[in-house]
């Protein structure tokens, strides 16, 4: 009597995919150094050699690893790194997204370090894209350099089709991404989207998301003199365009600063995961002494983050307090970022801001609501055998028996758009980010242990997506 011959794996054991990201983690630090140097904020007067070296640093590392990507100039006027690598007969093809562009770090004084230097701190790396997102334009770099490694142990792996897209005006809506997507669908075509461009709700807990809010935001411009006039000789009968605009915009939210605004009060309750209220207000960074909205009224966190509308305004023209004047205003603008959640129509929404607006603008001020760019609410759909694979993967890249489910407050249009194209895909929201990221602020860093987490993921992923 013989033994059977032993199978050989098709593909890598956990083990040894964590053994092989393990091996690229050297090249990620250097990688990612060269990249966040790249000062990449999209539409932004003199950063346009920046944006252009990051987009060919892009094709470069993509092209090094076996992926003939392509630039394309988009109707933004940004570059889009797309390419495919074809699939053999009867393998799939998978979709790997990023963006290389990122947030401006206009508020340098309020960095440890430079936000154009990686910068390692407390095991950490700090810099501005680190997490968001240009840590997972290079942990799909390091995936694929692992994957070929992998090839010829497991030559099968090599045969999934690769089709990269990287964007390069994200963090500024990303319209020319979907206008190219509208003109060229064929560009984007795949089996199933990996969107790297979200992470874990707590730090070594795997997750993939569910559910993304929309966006309707408005520019809203308040004027009631024809120019600053004498506060002394005007002041008290002149209306302030400032203090018009702050009794406006202070009429969006009730008294326990929840949205007032008709048409986009909600109850809605978030059913999922989500942080409690102490490790929401550590996440935040919330002062002692400050009241976290909702917590009152009995609301959780994601109540509000994920399932409801939110309105938060992030910016604000008038005269800068150190070249302050005695003057009335004349003249003042805001941002008005309106966040919509799953079930809510975006235009719809932002009917309904901009109805409120004109209704509540204070002694006939003249008032401007410029609309800006539309985005949809996301639900994922995680039944299909693709996510079943990737949650898999997920939890055997971080050694758990699960991989959460969970929601985000934050907005990418694409993910609609590219299902709306491709309704028999399946789509993966995941990423490198966690809470302590930062991004979007001062100090943005990223955990190596992450990158590495969830690059072994990714790599798991690809391969079995081969047997």
């Amino acid at each position: 009597m013989t033994d059977s011959p032993t199978v050989a794996p098709a593909s890598p054991t956990p083990e040894a995919a964590r053994e092989a990201m393990a091996a690229q983690m050297p090249f990620v630090r250097e990688a990612l150094a060269e990249l966040v140097a790249f000062r990449s904020v999209h539409s932004t007067p003199g950063l346009e050699k920046d944006n252009a070296d990051a987009a060919s640093w892009v094709v470069d590392a993509f092209r090094a690893v076996g992926v003939p990507v392509e630039p394309h100039v988009t109707t933004d006027g940004s570059i889009a790194v797309i390419g495919l690598r074809e699939p053999a007969e009867g393998f799939p093809t998978i979709l790997l997204y990023s963006h290389y562009d990122v947030q401006p770090a206009s508020d340098v004084e309020n960095w440890d370090s430079s936000p154009w230097e990686l910068t390692e701190r407390d095991g950490r790396w700090y810099g501005r894209g680190a997490a968001d997102c240009k840590g997972n334009v290079v942990m799909h770099v390091a995936v694929l350099r692992a994957l070929n490694e992998l090839a010829g142990e497991f030559p099968d792996v090599a045969k999934v089709g690769v089709r990269v897209l990287v964007e390069g005006s994200e963090e500024r809506g990303g319209y020319g991404l979907e206008d190219l997507l509208a003109a060229e669908p064929g560009l984007f075509a795949a089996d199933v989207f990996l969107i790297a461009d979200s992470g874990n709700d707590a730090l070594g807990v795997p997750a993939v998301g569910t559910a993304l809010r929309g966006t309707a935001p408005v520019t809203v411009t308040v004027e009631t003199l024809a120019q600053p006039m004498h506060s002394g000789q005007y002041g008290g009968a002149a209306p302030d365009a400032l203090l018009s605009l702050i009794h406006l915009l202070a009429t969006l939210h009730d008294d326990d600063g929840l949205v007032a605004v008709d048409g986009l009060v909600s109850d809605a309750r978030w059913e999922g995961r989500g942080p409690d209220t102490t490790t929401f207000r550590r996440d935040a960074g919330i002062l002692d002494g400050v009241d976290l909205l909702g917590e009152a009224q009995g609301l959780n966190p994601n109540d509000l983050t994920v399932a409801r509308p939110s309105i938060p305004v992030p910016g604000l023209d008038s005269l800068p307090v150190a070249d302050a004047v005695n003057a009335v205003v004349a003249r003042a603008a805001a941002h008005v970022s309106l966040r919509v959640p799953p079930g809510m129509d975006a235009r719809a929404a932002q009917d309904a801001l901009v109805t409120h607006l004109e209704s509540h603008v204070p002694q006939h001020a003249k008032l401007t609501v410029e609309r800006d760019t539309l985005a949809s609410p996301f639900v994922a759909d995680v039944t299909g055998p693709a996510l079943a694979r990737l949650t898999a993967s997920l939890a055997d890249a971080y050694g758990v028996a699960a991989t959460a489910e969970i929601g985000s407050g934050g907005s990418i249009p694409l993910c609609n758009a590219l299902l709306a194209q491709f309704p028999d895909a399946e789509l993966g929201l995941f990423g490198i980010e966690d809470p302590a990221c930062r991004i979007h602020s001062a100090n943005e860093s990223v955990s190596p242990d992450e990158i590495h987490a969830i690059g072994t993921a990714e790599l798991l992923f690809l391969a079995r997506s081969a047997e």
